[in-house]
């Protein structure tokens, strides 16, 4: 066992270099930014669009931010005119975030950019690396959900 946990920090080390290096360009600034979003703000309007709607406890989780940092985010969004947050008609305690029109607008913007930058980073993979690649991911997200759920 001791040799799979060297073995699994040595990968995950290599992956995380390998995934900041290929693919965190992806959630940088663009020049075509009317908005001028940073990493974080992009990542919570692609978490809320995905999502449709969100608690910010949840969106908190996702990006990995205290409940005081993501207000800030979220209040910077609303200002945008890129989100909104309503109450939750079921539970009057609870606040719902969503993309506001203009922010659903956004968030199609940044998926067909992500998309296309994808489309050109595997460009040097083979349809079988591709496929591969893409079973593989989704087999660590699986196991890295089942880690998460038991770890908080």
């Amino acid at each position: 066992m001791p040799r799979d946990i060297e073995e699994i920090k040595f990968y995950l080390i290599k992956f995380s270099s390998q995934f900041h290096k290929n693919f965190s360009s992806f959630f940088r600034r663009g020049s075509d930014d009317k908005y001028n979003c940073n990493k974080n703000q992009i990542r919570a309007i692609t978490i809320i669009g995905r999502n449709k709607s969100i608690i910010p406890t949840d969106l908190g989780k996702c990006i990995n931010m205290e409940k005081g940092s993501l207000t800030t985010l979220l209040n910077s969004l609303e200002d945008m005119g890129l989100v909104k947050r309503e109450n939750d008609p079921l539970d009057k305690r609870k606040v719902i975030v969503q993309l506001s029109k203009e922010g659903e607008g956004y968030y199609r913007k940044i998926e067909e950019k992500v998309l296309s930058q994808i489309q050109e980073v595997l460009k040097p993979l083979t349809e079988e690396e591709i496929q591969i690649l893409r079973e593989s991911l989704k087999n660590v997200v699986s196991i890295l959900d089942k880690v998460g759920e038991k770890n908080g």
